[in-house]
Formats: structure tokens, C-alpha cells, sequence
């Protein structure tokens, strides 16, 4: 072959494969025997194997299992019907499953107000602590709903409930347990949504990780039934707080030209081969429903701290040194005034939390049965 045209064509390939390597690398769809729609997942490992639990079918919830995180297998139901009429019978969303000196607990919403049940074992069954919700509807100081509960534990052995609440609009609260069924005095503010950058009115599905000394909140914004829905972070000192939200947020968003809407409700797991985990939902398509479907991505954090989703780009780049808030991007959360959930006085107008939405993105809206019969939330 003539030289310039083997060198033409290996600057071909190569131009090729650098632009084939720079397409995201979104996981796959995981395959769950008989799941519906599963969306919210949340997987833990116990003695090596891995337990994952979704939102499916919205009046009970389910298990799956692996020891890859690859090949899935069904164990079936882990709780629920509850008896119709009881405050727990439908609209089963968000389970959350942490596992405390031998014992399990079971943090689930139900009629958006959070339930909580307990087991000797990951696969349960999990049977309910109380005839009543633990937070919301008057109970845990909460007169209102709440919904998607993630507990984490501090290096020291305390423990902390993350939730959503609404204001109307939706924002993160933190609540110190005693222990995993006893809730330790009222609840704090971590931060509101903030309508007017990618979040919309919704900020939901918390998860914690702590890395490094640094406390890293990941949530969910926009609505759980749009493909606008996405993850960002914001980190802390302190579990309690309070928390800054990242500068680049969102960390993973859709992504039209390559069919991947809506990512969104995560959580976080150490995989087999010691790498972590992000697994989360996607919509089907574009359209405004419930039909989500699971996948998983690793995440990795860089040298200065940032967490990332790792699509096979390459780590963000450092931050600028200058965080100041020059308001000119959507995604610019610094300087959101988020201090307080009715923050009316905000010398930043758009984040005046007292503001009623008026579309469908409302958490009550989201909150509903789509015609279609899948279940929601986020």
C-alpha cells in the first residue's frame, strides 16, 4: 500500500475512534425478571451479594439479587400489600434499605408519607414498626407529606434520615436518629429547589456519600415523569449541613441525540471490583409518563473533589477559583439563597420559595397515577 494512503487511512481510524470515544457511555438497561416499570433504585451489598430495590408495581415492594451487579435475579416480594384502606395501601415508591447492628429497615413512601418496617433478613419479610407513617401526616413533627427516604451512617456510628418535603415547592430536609427507628428532635432545612435553574420545582431522592472528610448530597431535580429529570450534589462539612450546591450541576442529564432521557433518583454501592456504582432510572422515551427502566454507571471523584459520572469522557475539568455568582447560567447554584425553606425575604427574587407553581411540574402533579396505570415518583 502507498504510504500517504496507509497514513491517510490510519489518521481515518484514529479520527474515528476519537470521536467514538468521545459519545457518552450511558450503561445498558438492566434485565429484572418480572419488573414492570422499576425506577428508584436502591442497592445494597450484604456478605457479598447485592440487594436491589425499585419502585415497580406501586402497591408492594420487590427484590432483586446479584453477586456481579450484572445478572439479576427475582426474590420476590419483600413487603407489602398493606389491607385496603389503611394509610399505606397504595402509591409505594422510593424503597431504602439499611441494615443496623444484624437487623434491616425499610424506609418506603406510601400516599406520599414515609413509612417504616423492619426484618432479620435483606429479603424480609419486612414487617411495619408503627400503624402509622414515621414522618409526615402530623407524625415526625412533618404536618404535611414527605417522601423519598435515604439514612446514612457517620464514621462516628450516628445516623441521619434524608426526605423531601414540599413548601410548596420541593426542598431536602435532614433528620438525626437515635436510632434507626427513633427519630432525635425535629428536623433541619438542607436546601429548596430552585425553579428558575435545571432543578425546576423539584429537588427529591437524596443519597449520601461521604469521601475524603467531604459530605456529597446527591438528589434529583425537575419531574420524576419528564426527560428534563437529572442528578446534581451539593456537599457539606457536616451531615447536617450546611450544604453548598455544585457549581456544574447537573452532573448527568439527558440527552436527545442519543434517545437517553430523564436520568435520575440514584444511589450508590462499591461493586465487586472496588469501583463505585451509580444506579439510577431513565425514561423510555420523551414523553411526559412513568415508563423508566434501570441502569448503572460508575462514578469517581477528581483530585480537587468533584464528583463525577464516568461516560467515558474523562474527569470535568478544576473548577474556576472564583465561585462568585455572576448569574449568567442556568446551572449556576451558587448563591441561591436556599438558607431557609420560606426564605420570603431573599435578596434574590428567584428564589423566593413562597412562589406557587402554576404547571404540572408541582410535586403534587407529579405525585399522581399517570392514565397509563405506571406508578411514580421520583
Amino acid at each position: 500500500m502507498n504510504s500517504k494512503i496507509a497514513f491517510s487511512v490510519a489518521v481515518v481510524l484514529f479520527l474515528a475512534a476519537f470521536s467514538w470515544a468521545q459519545e457518552p457511555q450511558y450503561g445498558d438497561y438492566l434485565e429484572l425478571p418480572g419488573a414492570g416499570w422499576p425506577a428508584d433504585p436502591a442497592v445494597i451489598e450484604v456478605d457479598g451479594a447485592y440487594y436491589l430495590y425499585p419502585t415497580n408495581l406501586g402497591n408492594s415492594l420487590d427484590c432483586w439479587t446479584s453477586t456481579d451487579l450484572e445478572t439479576w435475579n427475582y426474590e420476590g416480594v419483600i413487603w407489602g400489600p398493606a389491607p385496603a384502606g389503611s394509610w399505606n395501601d397504595s402509591g409505594l415508591w422510593a424503597p431504602d434499605v439499611f441494615e443496623h447492628e444484624g437487623r434491616f429497615y425499610l424506609y418506603y413512601t406510601a400516599n406520599e408519607k414515609i413509612g417504616l418496617a423492619q426484618a432479620d433478613n435483606p429479603l424480609g419479610p419486612f414487617e411495619d414498626v408503627y400503624d402509622h407513617p414515621f414522618i409526615g401526616g402530623g407524625y415526625g413533627g412533618v404536618p404535611f407529606n414527605s417522601i423519598d427516604a435515604h439514612v446514612f451512617r457517620d464514621t462516628d456510628g450516628s445516623l441521619y434520615l434524608y426526605a423531601t418535603g414540599y413548601n410548596p415547592i420541593t426542598f431536602l430536609r435532614v433528620f438525626p436518629l437515635n436510632d434507626p427507628v427513633t427519630l432525635s428532635g425535629g428536623w433541619e432545612f438542607v436546601f429548596s429547589a430552585n425553579p428558575f435553574t435545571w432543578e425546576g420545582f423539584v429537588a427529591e431522592g437524596p443519597w449520601m456519600i461521604l469521601h475524603e472528610g467531604v459530605y456529597y448530597l446527591m438528589y434529583s431535580g425537575n419531574g420524576a415523569n419528564l426527560p428534563l429529570y437529572a442528578i446534581g450534589y451539593a456537599t457539606a462539612d457536616n451531615p447536617m449541613g450546611p450544604f453548598t450546591k455544585y457549581q456544574r450541576n447537573p452532573i448527568l442529564r439527558n440527552n436527545w441525540d442519543r434517545e437517553f432521557f430523564g436520568p435520575g433518583h440514584n444511589s450508590l454501592t462499591v461493586g465487586p471490583d472496588g469501583e463505585l456504582w451509580m444506579f439510577y432510572h431513565t425514561k423510555i422515551d420523551g414523553q411526559v409518563d412513568w415508563q423508566r427502566r434501570l441502569r448503572k454507571n460508575k462514578v469517581a471523584f477528581t483530585d480537587d473533589g468533584q464528583l463525577y459520572v464516568d461516560l467515558g469522557l474523562g474527569s470535568p475539568p478544576p473548577l474556576p477559583d472564583d465561585d462568585a455568582d455572576d448569574d449568567t447560567g442556568v446551572n449556576d447554584d451558587i448563591d441561591d439563597d436556599d438558607s431557609a425553606p420560606d426564605d420570603d425575604a431573599s435578596d434574590d427574587e428567584l428564589n423566593d420559595d413562597s412562589a406557587q407553581p402554576d404547571d404540572d411540574l408541582s410535586s403534587e402533579a407529579l405525585a399522581k397515577e399517570d392514565d397509563d396505570g405506571g406508578s411514580c415518583c421520583g
